[in-house]
């Protein structure tokens, strides 16, 4: 009798000993995955911060450019020169009044700034700069010409993450933030100074981008990489 009893003991504490184990390893399984989705969720709330601090940046140029324009500024005239460039990329002759400059209190009085290092993929040598470029175009934006005719002013950031991209597009409303970014080959890289060239036409190969002021898209040729660009003066 107290053998049975024993051993009949001995099977429910082991039955509970099962029963805590595969508890304790539910209960590990839940914790490890909700810490998993915590951080996923704060590194894409990191990449909305992220775009969005690009966005305000990119309008507050925008604007700046808008204003100038508004003073009777010839977009021929805008001057985007300043020491931070580290060079001269950007002077030409208009430079000389303080008036057509972007970046001086007598003009636009915008504050020169970086592309937030955080948003910047560092597999791409990113160079942290923003670029103002006169050599390309955007499809459906002003005259689509397929040459200097059209080209547009932009703003652009390029070498950045993939998802501060896809956050970009989700502000904008160009794509779902989950959606893979539209694409292009590639875009003209000619420093404005004051004259446009012609390099390419940004949205002529993928329709999500065509009229698009703004936008970020994968540039497929070598080096591939995530840019966004802001049109500052359609043309």
């Amino acid at each position: 009798m107290m053998t049975r009893m024993g051993n009949a003991q001995s099977g429910n504490v082991l039955f509970y000993i099962l029963i805590a184990v595969v508890l304790l390893a539910a209960l590990s399984f839940a914790v490890s995955h909700s810490g998993r989705g915590n951080i996923q969720q704060v590194s894409a709330e990191r990449a909305r911060l992220q775009a969005a601090e690009l966005l305000e940046y990119a309008n507050d140029m925008a604007a700046g450019v808008g204003q100038l324009r508004l003073r009777g500024v010839a977009v021929t005239a805008l001057c985007f020169d300043h020491a931070r460039w580290g060079g001269a990329d950007y002077t030409h002759g208009a430079c000389g009044d303080v008036r057509n400059r972007i970046f001086d209190p007598e003009g636009a009085g915008l504050f020169w700034k970086n592309v937030p290092a955080e948003a910047l993929d560092s597999t791409a040598t990113p160079d942290a700069l923003w670029h103002i470029y006169g050599d390309n175009e955007v499809q459906d934006i002003g005259t689509t010409a397929g040459d200097a005719s059209g080209a547009d002013l932009l703003l652009v950031a390029d070498a950045l993450t993939l998802s501060v991209c896809q956050s970009l597009n989700g502000l904008l409303g160009v794509t779902d933030v989950s959606d893979a970014p539209p694409v292009d080959t590639s875009y003209g890289t000619g420093f404005y100074v004051g004259g446009f060239g012609y390099s390419a036409t940004i949205g002529d190969e993928d329709a999500l981008l065509a009229g698009k002021t703004a936008a970020c898209f994968q540039k497929t040729a070598n080096p591939p990489k995530y840019v966004f660009y802001k049109v500052l003066q359609a043309r």
